[in-house]
């Protein structure tokens, strides 16, 4: 059981350079709570001196810290990075691991595990690693966590709540501005996508060659050019379908597409469903469908 493991391998008598421990400790979430949310196992606030250290080979959770002060090195993953007062950290468990104090720290640890931390932690750790700068949103969510596992009834769905809401934090703000080339190109394409625009008027747009611009705005997006403005040709055309009286061949030319079947078939690639249905079941009915674009 992991709040066995989290036991046998968090909490040690004798642990080596912690003067002074306060916090929760163990915390046991409700049934559902371990089944459907993400979900609090342990947290405690340490303050150390330069030889605390933790050199663990697996523990199967995942661990949020924030750097009160001081400064740490951690190696996670055969990598080595390096964590200070203002920083946050958030680390996959189920991997080798190590951080050790440089200095004397204060360091609030928090014990965590379900869903959707996987998602997430692939998410903000594949591009930018597991250290992260605080901002005030941050802070703020961090600040309402530490309170709430300090009552003495914490409620799993507001610790789930600030979970949720501290890993968004985190992703808004690590999110990087997109390039000026870039932004242009998405603003002349909603400006224009209802014309007959191909790849190299876009570029033309912002001054770039194609094969250069299209390598940049994919990096950038996570999409070419041409499957944004599918994207925004297809999200246009379900506000005319599910707003206004117009023939699915009318939708089909105000939205930039050359004929109606070419448009059937584009807007079922995307949605799963072919304008048609997606405008007769839209309103009172669910119909589940995932976005699911796909290159042309």
């Amino acid at each position: 059981m992991i709040l066995n493991q989290v036991q046998k391998n968090s909490i040690i008598t004798d642990e080596k350079g912690i003067l002074s421990k306060k916090g929760r400790g163990f915390h046991f979430p409700s049934t559902f709570a371990r089944e459907n949310l993400p979900h609090l196992l342990w947290s405690d606030e340490y303050i150390c001196d330069q030889t605390y250290k933790v050199d663990r080979k697996l523990l199967s959770c995942y661990v949020l810290m924030n750097v009160v002060a001081g400064k740490m090195t951690v190696r996670i993953r055969e990598k080595t990075y390096t964590a200070s007062d203002g920083d946050f950290l958030f680390m996959d468990l189920r991997h080798p691991h190590y951080y050790k104090a440089e200095t004397a720290v204060q360091v609030q640890q928090y014990m965590i595990d379900g869903k959707p931390l996987n998602a997430y932690h692939r998410l903000l750790t594949e591009k930018h690693g597991p250290v992260f700068r605080k901002d005030s949103r941050i802070a703020f969510q961090l600040s309402s966590l530490n309170k709430e596992t300090l009552k003495p009834f914490p409620n799993d769905h507001v610790i789930s709540m600030l979970i949720i809401g501290l890993l968004t934090s985190v992703s808004v703000s690590s999110e990087p501005n997109l390039v000026d080339p870039v932004q242009q190109a998405r603003y002349y394409i909603t400006d224009h996508y209802r014309d007959d625009i191909s790849l190299d008027d876009i570029a033309a747009a912002v001054s770039l060659s194609k094969f250069y611009f299209t390598r940049i705005f994919e990096k950038e997006t996570g999409s070419t050019p041409w499957e944004f403005l599918i994207e925004t040709r297809v999200r246009n055309s379900m506000q005319l379908l599910t707003h206004s009286n117009m023939s699915i061949e009318q939708v089909a030319i105000s939205c930039g597409f050359s004929d109606a079947t070419h448009f059937i078939r584009t807007f079922k690639k995307f949605t799963g469903f072919t304008p048609g249905v997606f405008r007769q079941h839209f309103n009172g009915v669910t119909i589940g469908f995932e976005f699911a674009m796909q290159s042309e």
